[in-house]
């Protein structure tokens, strides 16, 4: 599976960087380019981080109490211990239409692990 280990840059001079921003800046950028996002996974620190940042409303549950699902927006996320950082999986950015993964991190931040090909 194809992965892009690019972090979403979008901070200012000056400013601290929020996965948050990041993260919504990433999914905009591949909702323009055509990019059909299937879901997002992030490790424990970084759903810890995006509650901080967001507040509860960040990630929200399924309405449905028989779901163990949760949202980012109008994305699925999911926990992984498998991997650091946040991943957001899409379709369409490869011509065989494989899922691709995207990896959302402070600059200059390497992941830990690539997502493996059954994600």
């Amino acid at each position: 599976m194809p992965t892009h280990p690019q972090s979403a840059e979008t901070q200012t001079a000056g400013s601290a960087w929020k996965l948050t921003d990041a993260l919504n800046a990433k999914l905009a950028g591949l909702k323009e380019l055509g990019f059909e996002v299937l879901w997002i996974e992030s490790s424990r620190a970084d759903l810890t981080q995006l509650v901080m940042e967001g507040g509860e409303a960040a990630i929200r549950l399924d309405p449905d109490p028989a779901l163990d699902r949760a949202w980012f927006g109008e994305v699925e996320i999911r926990h992984t211990a498998e991997r650091d950082m946040t991943w957001v999986f899409l379709r369409g950015e490869v011509a065989s239409g494989e899922v691709s993964a995207h990896v959302v991190s402070p600059p200059g931040a390497a992941p830990a692990a690539a997502p493996s090909a059954g994600a």
